[in-house]
């Protein structure tokens, strides 16, 4: 079930919500043909108040943007919104390839808490040859995206917030490309191996401390291939998860495994022990959801109902007490 401020929201009231959310009134607009108050998305930013605790929309207008963005920490409660995200690109290419460690290569960088982010892409275009290369670096808390794509092929995503939020996203990758120690809820997502490599790999969680909260949960999200791969699925083989720290957790519940996701599911990180990670799965569907050739490894989990609980948006990322002030439609539970 969908809820906006707490309450229950049926398809009518889902509806209106969109008509709700676009027809917010923007603080600034940035346009590149300069009919807005920028032609910078950066220089929107700047000019948004420090230390805010409502929320600051920024509107950007269709175009592609060629930016390296960063939300500083002063910079709380700030919201980009675009109109579509395959009109509206933020894009950059640094790499690891080009001089740049992980950390600075993203095009998107937030430490600004309280961010959110709708209607947008978000490019790094270095390429496979360059190796890392991120495409958002959101190392802030109580973060949000909805409607948005991320494009890049190794590290795309580099998650180290808590709790995140992503809903009704694309995320496009072929090595590790959701990585990070964050604490993050991906719900009605849809994540595409872009790469014909002979091994991709979808998730790279780096919980290192037992006791932390640490770890990515997908529901109801979609495991599948990018168009530009689809005519070569038969030599593609995607593995969910491997654990770039001892204590690695990530949950796919509820979910549809297309047939390019391996049959172990999981892989192993050489030189990280196996026995203290948490990975799990629970009511996930479609042919490379079968669970009868997973990796043997006691630190694997068919989850159960009560236990898959654990990993909702509720549970998992206490949505219900930051959420609704994104306005953001999100499910608190599990489906059923």
């Amino acid at each position: 079930m969908l809820f906006f401020f707490g309450v229950p929201c049926s398809l009518f009231c889902f509806f209106n919500l969109m008509l709700l959310i676009h027809s917010l009134s923007f603080n600034l607009t940035v346009s590149l043909d300069g009919s807005g108050n920028f032609k910078r998305i950066s220089d929107a930013i700047a000019a948004a108040p420090n230390n805010s605790n409502t929320r600051f929309y920024i509107h950007v207008a269709p175009g592609t943007y060629h930016e390296t963005l960063q939300i500083p920490r002063l910079k709380k409660f700030i919201a980009l919104v675009g109109d579509d995200p395959f009109t509206t690109i933020i894009i950059d290419n640094r790499s690891n390839g080009t001089g740049f460690k992980t950390n600075n290569s993203a095009t998107l960088t937030v430490q600004g808490d309280n961010f959110m982010a709708e209607s947008l892409t978000f490019e790094n275009s270095a390429g496979p040859q360059n190796n890392q290369a991120v495409a958002v670096f959101d190392k802030a808390n109580h973060t949000a995206y909805y409607k948005c794509r991320f494009l890049s092929f190794q590290d795309t995503l580099y998650v180290n917030g808590k709790p995140q939020f992503f809903k009704e996203s694309d995320i496009y990758g072929s090595v590790d490309f959701i990585c990070g120690y964050g604490q993050v809820m991906f719900q009605d997502c849809n994540i595409y191996a872009r790469m014909p490599i002979n091994s991709i790999t979808v998730t790279a969680q780096s919980k290192y401390i037992l006791r932390s909260v640490s770890g990515f949960s997908f529901q109801n999200c979609t495991v599948t291939v990018s168009r530009e791969i689809s005519s070569n699925k038969q030599n593609v083989k995607v593995f969910l998860g491997r654990p770039w720290k001892q204590y690695s957790k990530v949950v796919f519940m509820e979910s549809f495994l297309d047939d390019v996701v391996a049959s172990e599911g999981w892989v192993e990180w050489i030189g990280v022990p196996v026995n203290n990670l948490f990975y799990g799965e629970f009511n996930n569907c479609g042919p490379g959801a079968d669970v009868s050739k997973r990796v043997n490894w006691t630190s694997y989990h068919l989850l159960d109902k009560e236990s898959a609980l654990r990993f909702t948006v509720d549970n998992f990322v206490n949505g219900s007490e930051w959420l609704p002030e994104t306005g953001i439609p999100f499910r608190r539970g599990l489906h059923s």
